[in-house]
């Protein structure tokens, strides 16, 4: 299979972003990288080791809508008139229009306040937050994708598979034939995939619980025969089974660790954060909150731990039957 992967830069603590072109005579770019003058260079120039320009590129799959996987898209759109593919959740996004960056940059300063952010620290991330867009260029979905759908890219059938978590709309592409994952920012093989907050969507009430979902996605791509996984960042797989078991300990870990830390009593969302990670700054604070909401989301799942508003903060305790299991256990 012509599966080669380019590496691009991004401004982003993760690093550059590994994009995926098939080629063949209809040439396939997966993800495209963020949109910077230096992205496009380097895109342009690895296009050109495998012989082709970026006017050659005749479909693009989006992985997610995340700037450092979508950002270039509209220019290489411009440049080639390919066509765009994404999972139905992600056309909103990748559209990008005012009013659902408004309703998105709203949902997520409601959420930080109520997870106690002081206001200090809030007014700069939510600069943080709205710049990111800065890095991407709205684009059209021509294709909306769905879990199961199979495309055709470079002669041979690709299954969708829907695997929401660190993103709502995150799809992985899967050849049965030969077990190539491109797995996107699902499986990473040096770092463990934020599960990252998003509002519900227009229409839905409770926004979705991403770690949740998460959990369940990687035991979905356990259950495949996979060869190897190609990742949004970093090296390859070739044990997503022992990578997935390894990323399923460790939420559990962190779970229990939450869940100690409430035996001490009530904590809002920050205050757990703060307790376990140190220095936060900048967009590490929406990341280390959005991971401490998604196995606060778990526990209550459980019924250990409940939660409750409190003069405008969102407030978690551990729950009757948690802290009477918890007596027990040390008699």
């Amino acid at each position: 299979m012509n599966l080669h992967c380019i590496a691009i830069p991004t401004p982003f603590p993760v690093g550059p972003v590994n994009v995926y072109l098939l080629d063949s005579p209809e040439p396939t770019l997966v993800d495209v990288g963020p949109n910077t003058e230096e992205a496009m260079a380097a895109l342009r120039a690895g296009l050109d080791a495998y012989g082709h320009a970026l006017a050659d590129i005749r479909h693009l799959v989006i992985t997610h809508a995340h700037p450092d996987h979508y950002g270039l898209a509209a220019r290489v759109v411009a440049e080639s008139g390919a066509q765009v593919y994404s999972h139905q959740y992600n056309s909103a996004r990748l559209a990008n229009s005012q009013a659902e960056a408004e309703r998105q940059r709203a949902y997520y300063a409601r959420v930080l306040q109520q997870a106690n952010v002081p206001l200090s620290i809030l007014a700069g991330l939510e600069g943080e937050l709205s710049s990111a867009t800065r890095y991407a260029q709205p684009v059209t979905v021509d294709v909306a994708l769905n879990d199961g759908d199979v495309l055709t890219l470079a002669g041979s059938p690709w299954e969708i598979i829907h695997t929401p978590g660190h993103a709502r709309g995150h799809i992985c592409l899967y050849h049965r034939a030969s077990g190539d994952l491109l797995s996107g920012d699902h499986l990473l093989r040096d770092i463990s995939s934020n599960p990252i907050l998003e509002p519900p969507l227009p229409g839905e009430t409770k926004r979705p619980h991403s770690l949740a979902q998460y959990l369940h996605s990687l035991r979905r791509v356990a259950a495949l025969d996979v060869s190897v996984a190609w990742p949004g960042h970093g090296a390859p797989i070739t044990d997503h089974r022992q990578l997935i078991a390894q990323r399923m300990r460790f939420h559990r870990q962190r779970a229990e660790e939450i869940a100690a830390i409430l035996s001490e009593g009530p904590r809002t969302a920050f205050e757990i954060a703060t307790i376990l990670f140190s220095e936060l700054q900048g967009m590490q604070v929406f990341l280390a909150v959005s991971e401490v909401i998604g196995h606060l989301d778990i526990l209550e799942e459980e019924g250990r731990v409940i939660s409750k508003q409190e003069e405008g903060r969102l407030c978690y305790a551990l729950s009757a039957a948690a802290l009477c299991r918890g007596v027990q256990e040390a008699d």
